[in-house]
């Protein structure tokens, strides 16, 4: 099982796919999203380095 943080983050990092999923986006929505994309990724790869005190989070 997953620890709750990272399946938070892997659900709004979900969204943000979807979202730019939308063919009507404007150019400025496409860049946001795309600026949250890489956010949000360097977030679940720092969660599953870091996330726990400094320990990594594991997959049960």
């Amino acid at each position: 099982m997953l620890c709750a943080e990272l399946e938070k983050l892997e659900g709004k990092f979900d969204d943000i796919l979807a979202a730019l999923e939308n063919p009507d986006l404007t150019e400025q929505e496409k860049k946001d999203l795309r600026q949250a994309y890489d956010r949000m990724s360097k977030a679940i790869n720092d969660h599953h380095k870091f996330g726990h005190n400094g320990s990594p989070c594991f997959e049960e």
